[in-house]
């Protein structure tokens, strides 16, 4: 059953928060609001307004660190009833920071990081602010994951609620699968449940249709039984065996069975990993690693994986078994730690041909910005979802590219960025339809119908969202426009 449409509320512009304003929020929350009004001159104010991407730099009127539901609630409503846009800070990664307003109003849900593991039913209630690490942590004493990410600190609302694709979406299909209820918080305060048999329309549409519709609370997830352990294998080649290798890769990579990832990156230099010699730590090369997403005691996975590390010509391969969640999970959050100026474009590939790999190794041989192009070997699970069973949108590719840029000098942020936008342009005839919604960036908002699948099942996502935010007050975000239906 749907809540009952209000009428559409009047348009609002987005407004910057006076010391007024703030004082008369403060006074509207009262003693009932458990968490922290952080104000600019709080002393945890530069902490708070800090995310991932330094390229992002505002200045919100407030911050409401919200600690339960009834905080958000609380705080919702001071937006509403203050003609305030919301923005809402999960894990604060998304590359266009839309975690953090400027000038007005966020609502930080990282007071909300409580993890509880039901593993008789496999069941994972996780907060609405927690990271990928806490719910990792929670889950892996009871050998169960929730499939969900590459790199420990990111938040587990923005990248769940966008689809989520991570180490283990070829076996167990993206984060928004695992969905079995949301809890969440509507534009009018009220608290629905969203289930398969609770609203379904919003269920739906919260599988990949982003913070659209509401603030989520709290996360039910049904959990995957894993590890602790996991059995990877890596490959490293120098520059001038690199497009070789990536012909081999793009070759094996439609055989796989899906109980294996295998991943590429080429990357501007090798960090400190577990298997990497010092002598190779700093060296621009390419790295491929696989990891066996089944039993790491399996002899057949073994086996795989050495094969896989012997393709081309590498400089040197390694095979271990490491812990997932202490280790693997983390493997990725020293090279992109917060604090750096970060540039993404993403592409759906249909064809990863050698013309488009040779133009995608002299880019990279020739790349004065740190971080790495990755080649994502998704399909599997992820593509026995249809089409419209879901929000997410464009699960049939098996290849995505994702230029993960990175550097510290703000005046390189021009040309950084059109090296980046010109070789994804020269990869235009490879390049199929779509883009992944959490990797949209700040000049890709004219691409937001595509990414959530084209005109008609935006159509379908704006008469949802008219049901449950019709005057669009959560719209600091990659907006669905409300529409009668």
């Amino acid at each position: 059953m749907s809540p009952t449409p209000s009428a559409p509320a009047p348009a609002v512009i987005p407004a910057k928060i006076d010391e007024q304003t703030r004082r008369r929020i403060a006074g509207q929350l009262g003693p009932s609001f458990r968490g922290d009004i952080i104000g600019p001159d709080h002393a945890d104010y530069d902490a708070a307004r800090r995310v991932w991407n330094a390229m992002i730099d505002r200045r919100p009127g407030l911050i409401l660190r919200c600690t339960c539901t009834g905080d958000v609630v609380a705080a919702v409503g001071a937006a509403r009833d203050n003609g305030l846009l919301p923005a809402v800070r999960g894990g604060a990664h998304s590359v266009a920071g839309k975690a953090m307003s400027d000038g007005g109003l966020t609502i930080d849900l990282s007071g909300m990081r409580t993890v509880q593991v039901d593993a008789e039913r496999r069941l994972v209630h996780a907060g609405g602010g927690c990271l990928l690490g806490d719910v990792d942590a929670a889950t892996v004493p009871h050998g169960l994951i929730v499939p969900a990410g590459i790199m420990s600190e990111t938040g587990v609302p923005g990248l769940a609620l966008g689809g989520g694709i991570g180490w283990f979406s070829r076996k167990h299909g993206l984060t928004c699968d695992q969905f079995v209820s949301l809890e969440v918080v509507l534009a009018s305060g009220e608290v629905v449940q969203a289930s398969a048999t609770e609203h379904p329309d919003l269920f739906w549409a919260l599988k990949g249709g982003g913070g659209n519709f509401g603030v989520v609370t709290r996360f039910t997830f049904g959990a995957q039984e894993f590890g602790p352990m996991m059995r990877v294998g890596v490959s490293l080649y120098e520059p001038g065996d690199a497009a070789a290798a990536l012909r081999e890769y793009a070759a094996i990579v439609p055989t796989l069975p899906r109980s294996v990832g295998w991943h590429a990156a080429l990357k501007h230099d090798i960090p400190a990993l577990p298997f990497v010699p010092p002598e190779l730590v700093g060296r621009r090369l390419l790295m491929f690693i696989s990891m066996w997403l089944d039993d790491a005691d399996d002899p057949a996975g073994a086996e795989l994986v050495d094969r896989l590390g012997a393709v081309g010509r590498p400089c040197l391969t390694a095979s271990t078994v490491l812990p997932f969640g202490a280790v693997v999970q983390k493997l990725l959050d020293e090279e992109f730690p917060d604090g750096q100026r970060y540039y993404t474009k993403e592409a759906h590939v249909s064809e990863l041909a050698g013309e488009a790999i040779d133009i995608l190794v002299d880019f990279w041989k020739d790349m004065p910005m740190h971080g790495e192009v990755e080649i994502l070997g998704l399909g599997g699970a992820i593509g026995d979802v249809p089409e419209d069973a879901t929000a997410f949108s464009n699960r049939q590719y098996l290849l995505w590219l994702n230029f993960a840029m990175a550097w510290t000098d703000p005046a390189c942020d021009s040309d950084y960025m059109q090296r980046t936008r010109d070789v994804v342009g020269d990869l235009g005839p490879w390049v199929g339809k779509g883009i992944y919604v959490n990797m949209l960036n700040f000049d890709e908002m004219d691409r937001v119908v595509e990414a959530f699948g084209g005109p008609e099942k935006y159509a379908r996502l704006g008469r949802i969202k008219a049901i449950y935010d019709p005057g669009n007050l959560f719209r600091m975000n990659y907006n669905i426009t409300p529409v009668a239906g």
